[in-house]
């Protein structure tokens, strides 16, 4: 089997400048400020900033930023944590768990329409190797001295 040749074309087909508008929302809800309100909405209470950027493998000064930005548009809030002043707690607003629904909402709906289009056959398929694609992956990471 030719694995490098179909490495190659799979690269080329995932090229995010090629499927921009369709997965453009897809990929922001999976990093960025999206990413962290998903993180912080599951979470149900306060994060430290520090466990976000682990969490989500980011630096810390784009953590930083991401954070600011959300707290500008009311979605966030973040306060000293209690326990050690220089460590900064933060927790999504209600304003941010409705915007973050409605944006999960909106994908799940892009992804159902995608899925319907595949078949049922088709989109089982697809589920079912995207899924073990992920295992692969963290398998992987486990395994990462």
């Amino acid at each position: 089997m030719p694995y490098a040749d179909l490495a190659d074309e799979l690269f080329r087909i995932m090229d995010p400048e090629k499927h921009r508008p369709p997965h453009h929302e897809m990929n922001m809800m999976m990093q960025g400020e999206l990413a962290v309100m998903r993180l912080l909405d599951a979470a149900q209470g306060r994060l430290l900033a520090g466990d976000i950027s682990r969490k989500l493998n980011m630096t810390t000064s784009r953590i930083a930023a991401v954070l600011g930005s959300l707290e500008k548009k009311g979605l966030i809030l973040r306060a000293a944590d209690p326990a050690d002043k220089r460590r900064v707690a933060v927790q999504i607003t209600d304003v941010g768990r409705a915007l973050n629904r409605r944006k999960r909402e909106e994908v799940l709906s892009h992804m159902q329409q995608m899925l319907r289009r595949l078949g049922e056959q088709d989109a089982k398929e697809y589920v079912r190797l995207t899924r073990r694609v992920f295992e692969l992956m963290h398998e992987d990471e486990r395994n990462i001295p």
